[in-house]
């Protein structure tokens, strides 16, 4: 079983089920961003070694209950305390191995590709009156159905994650191609009421901002949200949604595109 302390900010289980061995990979990260990552799943013990609680690693591995892993587990904490690596607390001793290549792509790269990607285009909006926000994204998608999950992901530094954090709810509007009046004034105004000037507003659940002639909307309570690297993670489960057909606004290459059909 390995503990992956990624360069991403996300905490990830390898090999779950192998209980012959235990320990935590760390990838290059600067030192207080690494002690911040240790202290979210346990306690540094030296610079070779974390301190783990077997009911953190049954929450990380995700597999509590199931029987046969759940033995295997037991017998992996047993063997630790009987070779003297479980401490009075319960905690497990775990050895660090550090991550020496991690080889990634330049954000040029990075950029060009995703660039070929074509999506497309919502207005996020939260709050209410004169604490209303909104942004631009092109990540909205759809997670499961059971239950009702929509999420995005968003710049950490975006003027409008305090208030989606503060309300704790946000409404994607999927924007059409008679929509740019919206998207120009998204873009360009001052977040708050300024960016609601233009386009067909309505109050929706707990008074939110709705476009209503917008392709779809979906009104949603936030669930759970994840930092990952300069982003952050927004998952959404849908309270309300309405939809209609119409064409959608398709953002590619930098650019913004309407959507035909192939002939044929």
């Amino acid at each position: 079983m390995r503990i992956h302390l990624t360069n991403t900010g996300a905490v990830t289980v390898l090999d779950s089920a192998e209980f012959r061995k235990l320990d935590i990979l760390v990838d290059p990260l600067p030192p207080e961003k690494l002690e911040r990552a240790i202290q979210k799943i346990g306690r540094r013990e030296d610079e070779d070694h974390i301190r783990l609680s077997p009911a953190v690693l049954r929450y990380l591995c995700g597999r509590a209950g199931d029987v046969e892993w759940e033995s295997g587990f037991a017998g992996m904490i047993a063997y630790a305390a009987k070779a003297g690596w479980v401490d009075d607390q319960g905690d497990v001793r775990v050895h660090i191995e550090r991550n020496e290549i991690d080889e990634v792509v330049t954000e040029v790269e990075f950029k060009a590709a995703m660039r070929a990607l074509p999506a497309g285009i919502s207005a996020v909006t939260t709050g209410s009156g004169d604490g209303v926000a909104g942004l631009i994204v092109s990540s909205l998608t759809s997670i499961s159905a059971e239950p009702p999950l929509v999420g995005f992901f968003i710049d950490e530094r975006s003027s409008i994650v305090p208030s989606l954090l503060a309300n704790n709810r946000f409404v994607a509007n999927v924007l059409g191609e008679e929509h740019k009046d919206v998207l120009s004034t998204f873009l360009c105004e001052k977040q708050g009421p300024a960016r609601f000037s233009k386009g067909n507003w309505r109050n929706g659940l707990h008074d939110q901002p709705v476009l209503s002639d917008a392709l779809a909307t979906v009104e949603c309570d936030i669930v759970n949200t994840q930092a990952l690297g300069t982003h952050r993670m927004i998952v959404g489960k849908i309270r309300r949604s309405v939809s209609r057909q119409a064409s959608p606004m398709i953002n590619f290459n930098a650019g913004m595109h309407r959507l035909e059909p192939l002939p044929g």
